[in-house]
């Protein structure tokens, strides 16, 4: 019998280590490019990526995600011919789709430059930004393909290694005095090399049918791909409104600028959600193939036993980064980002919210209420919509974080009690109420440390983490908030065989 428990516990394990190589990594870049570029081109950068984003909907049509959906079915009845065409149509149609947007980006770059962006600059950025979208689609075909066939040590590390390459590449671009030409060239190398390593580790190791295997245009599976892909598609589409709105209003509203400073604050939040994304990519296969079997009592106990450990260890991490805000800016990306600090704090809130959201949305797709979890996204972006309209223009990087936490928050909502209905979920509120009160109490630590402490701030820093940290866990383990047993039940699960 299959230890689901043990299959989800290493696989998100293995993500979430990877996932935080890679983030770590990410922000090495990141803070490379800030102290290295000015505040307005640091903004064009994120801009213009938020900008051609907006087109992944319209070169994908889905269809690269809907492998994670269909692999582990044709995997499961060893219909192989299947896999291999339904990877071989995906790369097709990205080819051909992906080359219509490019034309369009070439031909409208002038006229973006003047009427939107208002930089000379980002007439070349966009063409060459616009390249390097089109090489990353058959990275994310790769990816993809990885997680519907479960192999999630390829599937994490492949952002890790895309991470290193562009960290290589925009430093010594840096080194030679290129400017903005240094992370743009960075984002198109990489990929190109991402392909040249991971294609053959797919087509010969993870899945090494493909070559006996036969490709033929089966129009009823073409016709299941592009069915799944466009409710895929219109969750996409969705999710790139809510993360690229603030962006692009912002642009018009304020200025690159202020682009600059929210590209500080919102990924230094997100950090908070790398746990739940770990989780998120072991969810997706496993819960398509848990309710294919009709297995509901494992599915409805794996969630709620991911929802009480989610808010333990997401609790501390919000209450760190509020207190530690300005720090965390001032060292990473300088002073001159400083005004990024009080947006970090909201989205940091806000980012909880998302956490769990993630949780919901990726069980969604997998049970396959793909429609369910696009109409839940949509709204959550035209409430981001309509909310950056009227807060931007008043308040700036603060109205876009406002925005996205409420958006964030209204998902939560809505998900969580539709899941409820599905498997007649039980929200741990006990659990939750009592891991905000030793948050505050680990807060409270925090403060009391910070003024009786008197060392250099690394220093400081380390013994406060320390001490807070021991202060949160006595409260958990006081307010009987982890139960040891259920963790011993849980370490025998991940163990067995």
């Amino acid at each position: 019998m299959t230890n689901y428990t043990k299959k989800a516990i290493h696989g998100a394990a293995t993500i979430f280590v990877v996932s935080v190589i890679a983030a770590f990594v990410g922000y090495l870049v990141r803070s490379l490019m800030a102290r290295n570029l000015t505040v307005e081109d640091f903004g064009l950068f994120y801009s213009v990526f938020s900008f051609l984003s907006l087109f992944i909907f319209v070169k994908s049509l889905g269809l690269e995600r809907s492998l994670i959906y269909f692999i582990p079915q044709f995997k499961h009845e060893k219909r192989y011919d299947d896999i291999k065409s339904s990877i071989v149509y995906v790369a097709i149609v990205q080819f051909i789709t992906n080359t219509f947007v490019i034309i369009g980006i070439f031909l409208l770059s002038s006229y973006l430059s003047t009427h939107f962006f208002h930089s000379d600059k980002s007439v070349i950025v966009l063409k060459l930004m616009a390249i390097a979208f089109f090489i990353d689609n058959f990275v994310f075909i790769l990816k993809f393909s990885f997680q519907g066939f479960q192999e999630m040590g390829m599937y994490s590390v492949i952002d890790l290694v895309r991470m290193l390459i562009t960290l290589c590449i925009v430093y010594f671009g840096f080194r030679m005095n290129y400017g903005i030409i240094s992370p743009v060239l960075a984002y198109i190398i990489a990929p190109a090399i991402l392909i040249v390593i991971y294609t053959p580790i797919l087509l010969k190791s993870t899945f090494p049918q493909f070559s006996h295997s036969k490709f033929s245009f089966d129009k009823p599976l073409m016709k299941k791909l592009l069915k799944n892909g466009i409710f895929v598609m219109s969750a996409d589409l969705a999710w790139l409104m809510l993360g690229s709105t603030d962006n692009m209003l912002l642009t018009y509203f304020s200025g690159l600028a202020a682009v600059g400073l929210y590209n500080v604050a919102m990924p230094t939040a997100n950090l908070l959600t790398y746990f739940p994304k770990a989780v998120a990519g072991i969810i997706l296969p496993m819960s398509t193939e848990l309710w294919t079997n009709n297995k509901k009592n494992l599915l409805k106990d794996g969630m709620e036993l991911l929802y009480k450990y989610t808010c333990i260890l997401i609790i501390p991490m919000v209450l760190l980064m509020l207190s530690f805000s300005e720090l965390i800016i001032s060292v990473l990306f300088g002073k001159e980002y400083l005004p990024a600090a009080n947006a970090m704090k909201i989205l940091s809130i806000g980012t909880t919210f998302a956490a769990f959201y993630m949780l919901n949305t990726v069980f969604l797709v997998g049970i396959g209420k793909i429609k369910l979890s696009g109409v839940i996204v949509y709204t959550g972006a035209f409430v981001n919509l309509v909310f950056n309209i009227f807060l931007i223009p008043h308040f700036d990087v603060i109205g876009a974080a406002i925005a996205t936490s409420s958006s964030y928050f209204i998902m939560l909502v809505i998900g969580t009690v539709r899941i409820k209905k599905i498997i007649e979920l039980k929200l741990p509120v006990a659990v939750w109420t009592k891991s905000l009160i030793a948050g505050i109490f680990m807060l409270v630590g925090v403060e009391l440390l910070k003024k009786l402490i008197f060392l250099n701030v690394w220093t400081e820093t380390a013994i406060v983490l320390f001490g807070s940290g021991i202060i949160y866990v006595t409260c958990l383990f006081v307010l009987k908030t982890i139960d040891i047993e259920e963790i011993k039940v849980l370490l025998k699960r991940v163990t067995k065989g």
